[in-house]
Order: structure tokens, then C-alpha cells, then sequence
């Protein structure tokens, strides 16, 4: 009997919603599982404590973009999965972790009139902490951590978490920094690259995303036999391209990395790739 690939799996933003779904599947098909984030832990076990799968995931804090804070966390890595990145540039965070519709609600003035929470101009550690911008989180903290993980003998792969161009009312910043990303990972040739392009992702612990899903999933059936159509419209693509839960993407990670696959998968290679049974 064949014995499974010893992986060593580096999740880059593996606190996310994203990440630690990866993270979690990893862990259970025995993958030697190392999350490297800001925060370490993810926020939802200080609310719902730890799971058992999480005891098999080294949480580690560090920066991305500063290679010394992660140096010894990379030694003997095989696979990298970068989830990091922002869709908004003024106040993301507060939009993306809200609990009901109404709190996402009362941000979206501010990132459409271009209004910045500049924080406590009296916090002396504010000067020390710039703004994330579009080129830092989306394609900087991807370019340092390849360059850094094409030095092992041992990397094989690097997957990449992009997007779909099919956001309204977002800067374009957000797409052509993802866009940069892809095409500077797809020049090293030490690795295998993986590059997924999701559109609106859901799962229910964010309950501001789950009616908008809702919504997505039935206007996509209404709609399907137009699809075509439609996507040529103001807001076409988005309303036309399907929603996927987190898990279904973290799903299609794994597989990305077990298969021989590489490329650019869109929503619907997405799809294809989490229904792939290893």
C-alpha cells in the first residue's frame, strides 16, 4: 500500500473564514498544518472556543510582508495557500464581520463616498500601523511570501485565493492588484501555481452574507436561461455568477494541491474542483 505524501501546508491569513477552513480540512487529512496571520488564533474560538481539529494546527502570528517574522515557520514547507487580501479599502473589516444586514448596511456610504475612519490621532501606535491599501494586502503579501518559500527544495505548490472581476461599485485597484499577483506567481517556476477566482463567498458565520447569497442563488436560477445576456448588463456578472460557501472553496484548495492541476480555476472550475474526491 502506497503511503500518503508527508505535506507540510502553510496557510497564509489562515484565521480567516477562509483560511481556517482550509486549515481545518488539512489538519484532518493528517497534513502537518501551520496558520500564519496577524491575530494567531482565529477570533471565533475566543466566542465558540476551540474545536478538536484546531489542536492540530500550529497558530502562528506574523507579518507577510516581513520575512524575519516567519523564517523558521516555512522551514520544510510543501504547499502555501495565500487567503490574504481586502475587497475594501475603508472599513472592510467592520462591513465583512457584521451581524446582520443592517450593520454592513451603515458602512456602504462610507466606502462609496470614499470616507476614511483615520482612527485616534492621539493612539501613538497609530503612526506605526499604515492603512492596508489594495497593493499591499492583495499582491505584496503574496509576491514576499513566494519569493521567500521559492528558496525551499522542498515547495511544491501555491495557491493563490483571487477573485472574479464581478464586483460592483469597488475600486478597480482591487482587481488589477489581484490580477498583478497572479501573473508574477505564474513567472516562478519553482512551484506548481494554483490560482482560484471565486466570486461572492458566504458560510453562516457571517450572517450579513447569507441573505445576500440567498438572494444571488435565486436570481442566478431566474436568470440562467439569459445568463449570457445578462452578464453584458451594469451589475450582470455579479448577479449572474454563482456564490460559493467558504467550505466549498477551501475543498477545492485541497484538491488543487493533491491534483496535478495547475492554472487558473474561475467559479465554475471551482466548483468542479471541490466535487474531486482524492
Amino acid at each position: 500500500m502506497a503511503q500518503p505524501i508527508a505535506r507540510r501546508l502553510l496557510v497564509v491569513g489562515g484565521s480567516g473564514f477562509l483560511g481556517s477552513h482550509i486549515c481545518k480540512l488539512a489538519a484532518n487529512k493528517g497534513w502537518e498544518t501551520v496558520s500564519l496571520s496577524r491575530r494567531g488564533e482565529p477570533e471565533l474560538f475566543k466566542q465558540y472556543g476551540k474545536p478538536d481539529w484546531a489542536e492540530k494546527v500550529q497558530w502562528a502570528q506574523g507579518d507577510s510582508l516581513d520575512p524575519a517574522s516567519y523564517k523558521d515557520l516555512i522551514k520544510d514547507v510543501t504547499n502555501v495557500v495565500h487567503t490574504v487580501g481586502i475587497l475594501m479599502e475603508n472599513d472592510y473589516k467592520n462591513i465583512a464581520q457584521a451581524q446582520t444586514l443592517c450593520e454592513a448596511a451603515s458602512g456602504v456610504p462610507r466606502i462609496i463616498l470614499g470616507m476614511n475612519d483615520q482612527g485616534n490621532p492621539l493612539d501613538p501606535k497609530s503612526n506605526d500601523r499604515p492603512r492596508p491599501t489594495y497593493e499591499m494586502m492583495n499582491r505584496d503579501t503574496a509576491t514576499t511570501i513566494a519569493d521567500e518559500v521559492a528558496k525551499l527544495d522542498s515547495i511544491r505548490s501555491f495557491t493563490y485565493i483571487s477573485a472574479s472581476d464581478v464586483f460592483p461599485l469597488i475600486d478597480p485597484r482591487y482587481i488589477t492588484t489581484k490580477r498583478e499577483a497572479e501573473r508574477y506567481l505564474f513567472r516562478h517556476d519553482e512551484f506548481k501555481t494554483v490560482v482560484l477566482r471565486p466570486g461572492f463567498m458566504y458560510n453562516v458565520q457571517r450572517p450579513s452574507a447569507v441573505p445576500i447569497a440567498g438572494a444571488l442563488q435565486f436570481i442566478n436560477a431566474v436568470t440562467s436561461p439569459f445568463k449570457k445576456g445578462i452578464a453584458s448588463l451594469p451589475l450582470g456578472k455579479f448577479i449572474t455568477t454563482p456564490p460559493l460557501q467558504t467550505e466549498q472553496v477551501a475543498r477545492a484548495v485541497i484538491a488543487g494541491i493533491e491534483t496535478e492541476e495547475a492554472g487558473i480555476f474561475d467559479v465554475e472550475g471551482i466548483e468542479q474542483l471541490s466535487r474531486v474526491t482524492i
